[in-house]
């Protein structure tokens, strides 16, 4: 691609989350090779922005702004056939049948047709953008919003796609809308092959790149800090978490585990709720720790003794990642999509857990802070991810395939 053509990263919301980082992180990089750029928002009002990682001459777009008013007939006439093609995809879902892949569309255009329609009539005027989408629904929006258009358009799952190919736009959806893109990237090989196959044979594995403004990788003494820093959810299964700190407490009673973010909605809030309430339980009040997030959190945690994931999935983990490449050792549960299995050779750079076992990962824990030598050894062989995923090695991946 020559350098006058345009990149446009194209996401729902721009939040802070991990994938916002790695869009982000890799628009600022197409921007310093010489591509226009621009960040699109499907699914974001301007007042929910958080930017932190975007570089400040990236504009941003808000495609709500452009959204066509529609008249009341309009509005109720979709709010019918959202009802009704909903219902119907429930009593399939239910039934554990593939929805059929007439009324998933039937859902996904009754609820998402401004978007569609905003992002069509963009696109018609910008037919040399390249359009990279990450995340649901933004992919889909793209996908239906560029049918007939001239534009390249190159898709980017983030999540875990098994439970994506199960849900009302799965599989049947996935394997007739998603052949309309160019290419498709995941993050893992195990990512690639959930999808149907007339989609992963356009598929490339690109992992993660690391933030390049970490700081130098630390090798001596650690504290009595057990860390993890993420969103607050039901995903992280930080119950388990509790669980198996409960063990490791009663091993090692002059250890903390520190909770590093916060939840973000409702179903985040109860997930907070079902892990205060094994705080509790465990009478463990004085030893859990909830910190919010903050620019210096890699500062803040670089000599605790470690860093611990405990997803129930995981797209491939930018915490992980940071935390290998400033040196701690890291416990990791084994989660789809393999993330933590594509980075982390076990018992040599990380250690890796059964997913939703507290006692095995209580024992994995345990066995770091027993054994100074492993962890000294596992923290020295982390710190190589951050040459392995460079953002220089990274954009090149991204380059060859644009």
């Amino acid at each position: 691609m020559s350098v006058n053509k345009k990149i446009m990263m194209v996401i729902p919301v721009l939040k802070g989350g991990g994938a916002e980082r790695v869009s982000s992180v890799l628009l600022n990089s197409f921007k310093n090779k010489g591509f226009e750029t621009e960040y699109l928002l499907t699914n974001s009002d301007e007042d929910e922005i958080i930017n932190r990682d975007l570089d400040n001459d990236i504009p941003v777009t808000v495609l709500r702004k452009s959204f066509v008013t529609e008249s009341v007939f309009v509005r109720i006439f979709y709010k019918l056939l959202r009802f009704f093609s909903s219902l119907i995809c429930k009593v399939f879902e239910s039934l554990k049948i593939s929805v059929p892949v007439c009324f998933s569309y039937l859902s996904f255009i009754s609820e998402y047709r401004k978007e569609i329609k905003a992002f069509r009539n963009k696109l018609k005027t910008e037919p040399d953008t390249t359009v990279i989408a990450f995340l649901q629904p933004a992919i889909p929006i793209v996908l239906l919003a560029a049918c007939g258009l001239p534009n390249r358009v190159i898709i980017s799952e983030r999540g875990d796609p098994k439970r994506l190919v199960k849900s009302r736009y799965g599989y049947k959806f996935i394997e007739k809308y998603y052949m309309r893109a160019d290419s498709a990237v995941f993050q893992t090989e195990d990512a690639k092959y959930t999808y149907p196959p007339n989609i992963a044979k356009k598929g490339y594995v690109i992992f993660n790149p690391i933030n390049e403004n970490l700081p130098k990788a630390y090798f001596g003494e650690r504290n009595k800090n057990i860390t993890t820093f993420c969103r607050i959810s039901k995903q992280k299964n930080l119950p388990m978490l509790i669980e198996a700190f409960n063990e490791v407490h009663k091993a090692f009673p002059d250890y903390k585990l520190r909770i590093i973010g916060k939840p973000n909605n409702d179903d985040d809030m109860i997930a907070l709720n079902d892990t205060n309430v094994l705080i509790d339980k465990y009478h463990l009040n004085d030893f859990v720790e909830f910190l919010p997030f903050s620019t210096s959190v890699h500062e803040d945690i670089i000599k605790d003794a470690m860093y611990v994931n405990s997803s129930d999935y995981e797209g491939m983990s930018n915490a992980m990642l940071e935390a290998m490449a400033i040196g701690m050792p890291v416990v990791c549960t084994d989660c789809p999509i393999g993330g933590a299995r594509a980075v982390i050779n076990h018992g040599v750079n990380g250690m890796l857990t059964k997913v939703g076992d507290c006692q095995d990962f209580a024992e994995k824990i345990i066995s770091v802070l027993n054994d100074k030598e492993l962890s000294r050894m596992l923290s020295a062989n982390a710190v190589e991810i951050k040459t392995q995923l460079s953002i220089s090695n990274i954009t090149i991946q991204w380059e060859a395939l644009l």
